[in-house]
Parts: structure tokens; C-alpha cells; sequence
């Protein structure tokens, strides 16, 4: 696995990382990680945001496993009712002024969605950025 990291996967993986030797990663459950010799480690770093519930939760796979049965991924051009009901009651959460919900994929397309947004709003195509 190693030479393939080395030859193929982004050089930055073999220069920035978190430990002196590798954990070849092979199953996660919950809060445990188990590496290919079948050795268990308590993952406190996970997958960033991804994994915050834990690997392979029995619900959060519940709920993934039945939704990908009836629809994998959609677009919000659509109008789709799981889609429009997490949004209602996400925003129930919110104060008034905020009551609007727009979900996107990724951080990136957020920070896309902002801009225009922003763009749109005030007229201006103008972004300080640092």
C-alpha cells in the first residue's frame, strides 16, 4: 500500500502526517478503529467532521441504507420531501430573520454559494479575501 501512496496518491501524504509509522486502516465501529493486523485504536481524529457520530453507526447507516434505496442524490433544483422537511425543521431552530435554508455539498460550494450570494445582494462583484 505504501509504494502506491508513494507513486500515485497526492505527494503531500507522505510529508504531512500525524504519526512515524502508518495505521493501515481496515474497519471502524463507533469509536474504534482497527488496522489490518486486527489491532484496535480508540479514533479520536476520525475523518475531521465526517465521522462525529462515530464509524458505521448502526443508525446513521440505518438511515443512510433506506435512503439510498429510494434516492441516492438529487439536486435542490428538484423538489423533494425529505430534502424540504430536514430544511423545515433545521430551520426551526434558527431566530427569525434566519429562517432560510440552503444546503450544499461541501465547504467549497458554500463559500461559492456565499459569493454569489453576496454578489447578488449588494450589486458589488468585489471579494477581499485573505
Amino acid at each position: 500500500m505504501m509504494d502506491i501512496r508513494k507513486r500515485i496518491c497526492n505527494p503531500m501524504t507522505m510529508k504531512v502526517t500525524y504519526y512515524k509509522s502508518p495505521v493501515f486502516a481496515h474497519q471502524g465501529h463507533m469509536q474504534w478503529l482497527w488496522d489490518v493486523d486486527g489491532k484496535r485504536y480508540l479514533d479520536l481524529f476520525a475523518g475531521v467532521a465526517t465521522v462525529s457520530v462515530g464509524h458505521c453507526h448502526p443508525k446513521v447507516t440505518a438511515a443512510a441504507t433506506a435512503q439510498m434505496k429510494k434516492l441516492w442524490h438529487t439536486t435542490n433544483i428538484y423538489v423533494f420531501q425529505a430534502l424540504h422537511e430536514y430544511s423545515e425543521k433545521l430551520a426551526a431552530h434558527f431566530p427569525d430573520p434566519l429562517k432560510v435554508v440552503y444546503l450544499t455539498n461541501s465547504g467549497s460550494e458554500a463559500n461559492d454559494l456565499a459569493m454569489l450570494m453576496a454578489r447578488l445582494h449588494t450589486g458589488n462583484h468585489d471579494i477581499i479575501t485573505f
